[in-house]
């Protein structure tokens, strides 16, 4: 069911859809991407399928582009609290987040949640210095040459 350009550029929507003439409810809420700009007051068609790492959760987004799917898990990852302001419209009882535009405040998507994750704080372990091309060893034995060397006199 696709359309004309001519026919997108007169008519505006009723209800949140696609470029392809498709609702955003259509598919349990995964066929709108919720990153990329609108195009002639129509959202873009979701292609592809990311996994957002978000406060503990791990969910199941839709996005179009591969752009807007590494732009959306950066920011969820590394700055939770601005992906909330951006993103997120509401958080249902089961643990879905309800998914709105950024730039509209739309719904467009329901991210469901498929599984948790703790976050490790890893162990410093002892690094090696790197002095004029040759490292400095961590350990204190030294190494046995078959050679002898010749002592100066």
């Amino acid at each position: 069911m696709s359309t004309s350009l001519q026919e997108l550029k007169k008519t505006k929507p009723k209800y949140p859809e696609t470029t392809m003439g498709t609702h955003c409810m259509g598919d349990n809420w995964t066929v709108c991407c919720p990153y990329h700009a609108r195009l002639y007051d129509r959202y873009h068609q979701t292609k592809l399928v990311i996994q957002i790492y978000y406060r503990g959760g791990i969910y199941r987004v839709y996005v179009c582009t591969d752009k807007c799917g590494n732009n959306l898990k950066r920011l969820a990852f590394k700055q939770p609290d601005k992906f909330k302001k951006m993103f997120i419209k509401s958080i249902k009882p089961n643990g879905d987040i309800v998914l709105k535009h950024h730039i509209t405040g739309e719904t467009t998507q329901i991210a469901k949640k498929m599984d948790t994750y703790v976050e490790k704080k890893t162990k410093q372990t002892k690094r090696t210095k790197q002095v004029g091309g040759r490292r400095n060893k961590t350990h204190t034995r030294k190494r046995s040459h078959k050679y002898t060397v010749k002592q100066r006199k």
